[in-house]
């Protein structure tokens, strides 16, 4: 395993190719303190190269469940290996891939895929996806490309999952507050159209997480967010273009960390849009067309 670090005067990033090139940590400095602004990785799932447990991985070509592990599109049926108990295929098929480093310098990190590298990728349309990771002042850039380079149109989407904490570093715990606007919610698989925000899954005003179980896709968002931890008198600070136009929030009550997850489409997204369903982010790539997009974590005090 060979864990990747970079830094500024104001962050340090940890990186594991192995690992779906996933974020091991990420910290900012407080005075002389490094502080995590993400979830922190235990040392036995960086062994177990388990990215589920790390501080936050990429979804690709796909993000959150597709049910009984296929999908339509255009007017056929595309089988994928089930990967949860209840029969799921979820979240892309590059996080538990080994990426290759194409790009390094003391504040920049590229790494890519090739799906035609694997015999078993868990997706019947060639693809390849590049990351990369930048840190520019006091802000944390992931780029994401994602390109087709099959002879026949693919669907695609794709998004990041990462996992914040719900107490900055040991200064008190529950305190951390979301704002972000969205339009609605959509229901539980298998989806369907977008539907009213409940009065508990509502942060279009600056709330906290508190006791909230909220596991939804919302739709109509602006690709901006706020995370505030009022007592140590941090905020984090979510930019995403637009092609990021759903999220997904996380939040059990039982654990140390939430999470915000940016996305392009619904979950379900390739089923939902081939049944006619509007306004799901799903795109439709021809051969050598991209998507991409850029998810900033910027720090404000």
């Amino acid at each position: 395993m060979s864990i990747i670090a970079i830094q500024n005067d104001f962050l340090k990033l940890e990186i594991l190719p192995e690992a779906g090139a996933s974020v091991v940590s990420l910290a900012g400095r407080f005075g002389d303190t490094w502080i995590p602004l993400l979830r922190e990785t235990l040392p036995e799932a960086v062994a177990a190269l388990n990215p589920s447990l790390m501080a936050s991985f990429t979804l690709a070509p796909w993000s959150n469940r597709i049910p009984d592990a296929r999908f339509w599109f255009q007017e056929c049926c595309y089988p994928l290996r089930a990967n949860t108990p209840e029969g799921y295929a979820i979240h892309g098929d590059v996080r538990r891939r080994h990426w290759q480093v194409t790009a390094q310098n003391s504040a920049a990190l590229t790494c890519a895929i090739d799906s035609r590298d694997f015999p078993d990728f868990n997706f019947p349309f060639p693809l390849t996806v590049e990351i990369r990771y930048e840190l520019v002042g006091t802000a944390f850039d992931t780029t994401l490309t994602l390109t087709s380079l099959g002879r026949i149109p693919m669907p695609a989407g794709f998004g990041f999952h990462p996992y914040f904490n719900r107490a900055f570093g040991a200064r008190g715990a529950d305190e951390a507050e979301l704002q972000l606007q969205v339009s609605g919610v959509y229901p539980h698989l298998p989806g369907g159209p977008m539907s009213a925000i409940a009065p508990g899954q509502n942060f279009a005003r600056l709330a906290p997480i508190g006791e909230r179980d909220i596991n939804h896709c919302f739709g109509g968002w602006n690709g901006q967010a706020t995370i505030v931890y009022p007592r140590a008198g941090v905020q984090l600070r979510l930019e995403c273009d637009h092609v990021l136009s759903h999220v997904v929030i996380f939040t059990p009550p039982d654990k140390p960390y939430f999470a915000v997850e940016p996305v392009s489409h619904t979950t379900n997204g390739f089923n939902l849009f081939a049944q006619g369903q509007a306004g799901t982010g799903i795109q439709t790539l021809e051969m050598g067309e991209s998507m991409r997009g850029r998810f900033r974590l910027k720090v404000l005090e």
